[in-house]
């Protein structure tokens, strides 16, 4: 399996100190500054909740903005078209660790 295996992907990114580093594909399209707000904002919530319902340790999550979708977890960034995706392959593809630095 390689990055190509997921359909719709726009990019693979890391975060990395306080900004991001392409892993694959596309420039980002979007203000990298907004949007490491917007993801650890996310995480900070989802620990939260996490803890909340005593569920084991939150590792990341996946969210749709208009058409993109952005999945999330332990550092990685995957950006997809979220009209063209499978949401499965892409979560498949991250547990697996083939989307890593």
């Amino acid at each position: 399996m390689s990055y190509q295996d997921i359909p719709g992907l726009i990019g693979v990114y890391k975060i990395s100190g306080n900004g991001l580093s392409k892993i694959y594909g596309e420039d980002l399209k979007m203000d990298s500054n907004k949007l490491i707000n917007l993801l650890m904002e996310n995480m900070r919530i989802g620990e939260e909740e996490f803890k909340k319902l005593g569920f084991g340790p939150f590792l990341g999550f996946a969210m749709i903005l208009d058409n993109t979708g952005i999945a999330y977890l332990n550092g990685i960034v995957v950006v997809v078209d979220a009209t063209k995706t499978d949401w499965s392959k892409v979560i498949e593809e991250m547990q697996k660790g083939v989307v890593t630095a």
